[in-house]
């Protein structure tokens, strides 16, 4: 499993559901993306980011790490506004909307079903890594203006910092 970048086709691409029976254990995945995930200090890694195009994603640091499997929103509360960054898109940040607390299921490496309220930057993983199994990219969750000005920011900053 190698990391995807930004304009890999595959990113794109809709996963499918984790069949516990047809697909087997998740644990070697899971062990995969939480290690990239750890060696790149990020928050969040789905399983399409690294060519696999199935439901699962990780999320959280060595003290409160989660396996989401098939994970859904089932309702979201309120929405904001903050800066987002993702593996796939080295240096780029933009400012999407997301909700400010979602409901969500999600089962867990044993197959357990899990229902739980996330607020907050968790939310935001979550949902951000839930897209990412959609082939949503957050560069479609901004305008073109905005996405055009980050790319010249990152761009910039990468030519000072070879100065």
């Amino acid at each position: 499993m190698q990391l995807l970048k930004e304009n890999d086709p595959r990113l794109r691409v809709v996963s499918t559901e984790w069949d516990f029976i047809v697909d087997g254990d998740p644990e070697p995945i899971v062990l995969l993306l939480g290690k990239i995930m750890m060696e790149n200090n990020a928050l969040g890694l789905s399983s399409p980011q690294c060519g696999t195009a199935k439901r699962i994603f990780v999320m959280g640091n060595a003290d409160k790490f989660k396996v989401c499997i098939n994970p859904q929103i089932l309702y979201g509360f309120d929405t904001c506004r903050d800066v987002e960054g993702c593996l796939s898109f080295p240096n780029l940040w933009l400012t999407v909307n997301r909700y400010k607390e979602v409901l969500v299921r999600y089962w867990t490496m044993k197959g357990q079903m899990v229902e739980e309220k996330l607020q907050g930057l968790e939310a935001r993983v979550f949902q951000h890594e839930l897209d990412h199994l959609d082939g949503i990219l957050f560069d479609t969750k901004v305008g073109p203006a905005s996405l055009d000005w980050a790319k010249q920011k990152r761009k910039k900053k990468l030519r000072h910092s070879f100065d």
